[in-house]
């Protein structure tokens, strides 16, 4: 009875902390970064298993055709000795989706890293706590670390004033009317994307490349030594390749199509951040970030609305009636 009450809570506390995870939108993003980076290679692994299956049913029509030595129940056989094969990969099969799993939970960090550190900062202000703002200016969306450090600088002095004053805007951010390609944010995880490319490259070579291998030797115990059947083999090679290489190709443009997809889920975010500090720094005191279908950044955006209602509320000059 204790083991059923226990094994009970045990499991109200594991849905009780999904819950907890599912409610939570930055957590959220991660898992569906990681997902969509691990759906790719699953989606090229079942693409290249489908032209094999066909290629391999095409085989087996060849080696019933050429087969001498009265092997019984052959296409039992065949497929046993192709599926024990199978079986030696899936470990390493596992691994990939291990690495592009992880690979995909480091690229989200990268992606909510800029806004992770303008809402820690603001957090800590609004607590009363010293902070500093300290951006990584190679990793992270330059226009918005540059700005929100130029931002933060000026606030600061604002608050040792017990003032705020609308303040000139540095011509090269006045000119800014639209989000702004960061080429080398985009290049830093796109890296990460890269190495999960390559993985998964790596992968496919080696599971064509051993079936292909298992072909041969399969057919070197079944099959008369005929020159016309090892021509058919040999040239079989070519085929395989032909499907790596759809395989490989398939994979890179929807990795590429995934990167540009969340390179877009923070551009428009950083530059709603950007205008939105731009025009409070002109006097606009009421502006306030509002997103919309950003739900993994809004906790982010809501302590940053919360420092600017502070310094709303204490450092700006109320015009006298």
């Amino acid at each position: 009875m204790s083991v059923f009450v226990s094994t009970v809570k045990l499991k109200e506390l594991m849905v009780g902390k999904w819950r907890k995870l599912w409610k939570n939108d930055e957590a959220k993003f991660r898992i569906f970064t990681s997902l969509k980076m691990t759906l790719i290679p699953l989606f090229c692994f079942l693409l290249t298993a489908s032209f094999f299956a066909i290629l391999l049913h095409i085989n087996l029509i060849f080696f019933k055709a050429n087969e001498f030595r009265g092997i019984s129940s052959f296409e039992e056989v065949y497929f046993d000795f192709l599926s024990t094969s199978l079986m030696d990969l899936v470990p390493y099969i596992a691994l990939l989706f291990i690495f592009v799993n992880i690979t995909g939970i480091y690229v989200s960090d990268i992606l909510l890293r800029p806004f992770r550190i303008i809402g820690d900062y603001c957090e800590k202000r609004n607590n009363g706590e010293e902070a500093s703002y300290n951006p990584d200016f190679f990793t992270d969306l330059k226009l918005l670390s540059q700005f929100s450090e130029f931002f933060f600088s000026y606030m600061e002095t604002a608050e040792l004033n017990k003032e705020l004053h609308e303040v000139a805007v540095p011509k090269k951010y006045t000119r800014i009317h639209q989000p702004v390609f960061e080429t080398t944010f985009f290049l830093h995880y796109l890296l990460y994307i890269f190495a999960s490319i390559l993985v998964v490259s790596i992968a496919l070579y080696a599971f064509a490349n051993g079936l292909y291998d298992n072909l041969i030797l399969l057919a070197e115990q079944t099959l008369p030594n005929n020159p016309k059947i090892n021509v058919f083999l040999s040239e079989q090679k070519a085929v395989i390749d032909l499907i790596i290489w759809f395989g490989l190709s398939v994979s890179t443009i929807l990795y590429l199509f995934l990167a540009s997809h969340l390179y877009y889920s923070v551009a428009a975010p950083a530059f709603a951040v950007f205008a939105t500090m731009k025009s409070f720094l002109k006097g606009n005191y009421e502006q306030r970030v509002h997103l919309i279908g950003f739900p993994a950044l809004r906790p982010q955006t809501r302590k940053l609305n919360k420092y600017l209602d502070w310094i709303n509320k204490n450092l700006v000059k109320k015009p006298t009636n």
